[in-house]
């Protein structure tokens, strides 16, 4: 088979956001006088996208109005702590010198999405960018898999999806894709097991020369 296109989760696979998601959480747990809620570690609470991240943290206390409270935090000041992971700029560098078609599929709100990858500068690197409220049903379907493939023009068989969590593993072979953990990340799998399971970003390349990709 060749691979033609890769899709990347975003959080806990091209760049660690947990610390300033953290923040953003903190912040808004303050507003609504919530702030001893905050849970130690953020990092088992981050891939479904904001609502499931307060309906984790706030359980029965959780209202829809605090999504937006969140949302509002996190566009003033998205980029305080995040940073794409070593070695993610210049794997997907080399990926676009090949000629692969790139794009992100994240459960991260769009606008989100976009901002932060264009302020860490790799914004340019993508040839699409999907977020959880870009499509009518997010990760762990396969809808928002299939459609990304569906504006790249791309079909399932030819791509690679890469991601951190149980849900981008369970979304690419529900989709047809081949699926590959990126063991950086937050980890969480339980039963799924992808194709592959990289180590670190570079990986990725040796997968690629292994299998021929366009």
């Amino acid at each position: 088979m060749r691979i033609k296109v890769i899709l990347f989760d975003l959080d806990g696979t091209l760049i660690d956001s947990a610390e300033d998601i953290g923040l953003i959480l903190r912040k808004t747990l303050k507003d609504i006088g919530l702030e001893e809620l905050h849970p130690g570690d953020i990092r088992k609470y981050i891939g479904g996208g904001v609502k499931s991240l307060l309906e984790k943290v706030l359980g029965d206390k959780f209202k829809e109005e605090y999504v937006e409270l969140f949302r509002k935090h996190y566009l003033s000041n998205p980029v305080i702590y995040t940073k794409p992971y070593e070695g993610v700029p210049e794997v997907l560098r080399d990926l676009k010198s090949k000629g692969l078609k790139l794009a992100v599929v994240s459960n991260k709100l769009e606008e989100l999405s976009r901002e932060i990858l264009n302020r860490l500068e790799l914004l340019d690197y993508f040839d699409f960018v999907a977020g959880g409220d870009t499509f009518s049903e997010k990760k762990p379907s396969p809808l928002p898999v299939l459609k990304s493939l569906e504006v790249l023009g791309e079909k399932p068989e030819d791509s690679l999806i890469v991601g951190d969590t149980e849900a981008d593993i369970v979304a690419g072979k529900s989709a047809g894709t081949k699926t590959a953990l990126a063991s950086w990340g937050y980890v969480r799998l339980n039963s799924e097991k992808p194709d592959f399971v990289f180590k670190k970003p570079a990986e990725i390349l040796s997968v690629l020369d292994s299998l021929g990709s366009s």
